[in-house]
């Protein structure tokens, strides 16, 4: 009576044992981070108070990436004048930001 129990149990076992199958290669696994084109990176560099001394208004990125990806625009439909570089003696945000007009 032993041996019958035993059968279903080491059929259980094996069946738990496989390797989890993987999934295919043309479904993405989870949520990747936002291309930056070269063309974002392409922008000039102004600290804030040069972005604000040519009109601009310093803009913020939430934190997705938005402002980096190429086709990002202002407010007013135009793209960035460009990216927002940290002052020597000023803080800089980790997400980055960008000038508008």
């Amino acid at each position: 009576m032993r041996i019958r129990s035993l059968v279903p149990c080491l059929a259980l076992l094996a069946a738990c044992s496989k390797p989890p199958s993987t999934a295919p290669a043309s479904e993405p696994v989870g949520e990747t981070a936002p291309a930056v084109d070269a063309d974002a990176t392409a922008r000039p560099s102004l600290s804030a108070t040069e972005c604000e001394a040519q009109g601009g208004t310093v803009v913020g990125d939430i934190g997705d990436g938005a402002i980096h990806r190429p086709d990002y625009r202002c407010e007013s439909g135009s793209a960035p004048i460009g990216s927002i570089v940290a002052d020597p003696d000023g803080p800089m945000g980790v997400e980055g930001a960008v000038c508008c007009k």
